[in-house]
């Protein structure tokens, strides 16, 4: 299902957690990894201009640094690979013209403290869904977690999880968050047709309905279970600030441990 994966390194721990989920899924699903590392070349004024070429060599030895880790690693496990290395002010815009130009299925990126201007650009465009892998990820998926509203976007992401779950012999949690006592019927009937579609698929489903802040009891439950990702359906806009300031999702990914796999819905 996943032919082409993508990973975007800047030679972080978080990216590095982010390279081994994506060559293990590789791995599992018989896809092609491609990695990425972009040298962010800074604004400078005039008087840095002799400068300039030693720090753009300096950025560009990093970033080969980070891709000859994927490097390194697929050749040991024998999983086909190609690697990329740029320089630009913009490397959010080189990723994603690059995840375009490959077709690539998904894109892996890691997370330090904050997600930051590279990483939700990157959601808030990306064509394909896009995994985000905290710095102190464990990268287990025996259980995935969706969390759906009954939304479409939340249908969509849905059905990504199942055929993930399916393709990674993973246990699916399908919950859904009720805010207020009167939203607890629409919240059992968006599980309950999810579950449905689990079944149909013979996968193994537990369910759950739960009352209170949604990103707060998405996390909440996503460590009583200990499950390896969080699987969550989005809309997606041009505008970044449009798509992500406040939502459930931006909040989910800010806090959690676990990765998170951001599903969207192009409008």
């Amino acid at each position: 299902m996943l032919q082409n994966i993508l990973v975007a390194t800047d030679g972080s721990k978080a990216s590095e957690r982010g390279i081994n989920l994506g060559l293990k899924w590789a791995k599992i699903l018989n896809s092609k990894i491609y990695g990425i590392s972009v040298a962010e070349i800074p604004v400078l004024g005039p008087e840095f201009v002799e400068i300039f070429p030693k720090l753009i060599e300096t950025l560009e030895k990093k970033a080969w640094q980070a891709v000859n880790y994927l490097k390194f690693n697929a050749e040991k496990e024998k999983i086909p690979f190609e690697t990329f290395v740029y320089s630009s002010s913009a490397p959010e815009e080189v990723i994603l013209e690059k995840a375009k130009e490959l077709e690539v299925n998904l894109i892996i990126i890691g997370k330090k403290a904050s997600l930051g201007r590279v990483g939700k650009t990157i959601i808030g465009k990306s064509l394909c869904p896009v995994v985000v892998v905290p710095s102190e990820a464990v990268l287990i998926w025996n259980k995935i977690l969706i969390a759906t509203d009954g939304s479409v976007y939340s249908q969509i992401a849905g059905d990504f999880a199942i055929k993930l779950s399916k393709n990674l012999k993973s246990e699916l949690i399908v919950l859904s968050v009720a805010k207020r006592e009167e939203n607890v019927p629409y919240a059992e009937e968006s599980v309950k047709i999810l579950v449905e579609k689990v079944k149909n698929e013979g996968l193994k489903v537990e369910s759950l309905v739960v009352k209170g802040e949604p990103f707060e009891k998405i996390l909440e439950v996503a460590k009583e279970k200990n499950v390896g990702l969080i699987v969550m359906g989005c809309y997606g806009r041009t505008g970044i600030e449009k798509f992500f300031m406040g939502s459930v999702t931006e909040r989910v990914i800010e806090n959690s441990h676990f990765p998170v796999l951001v599903v969207k819905k192009q409008i």
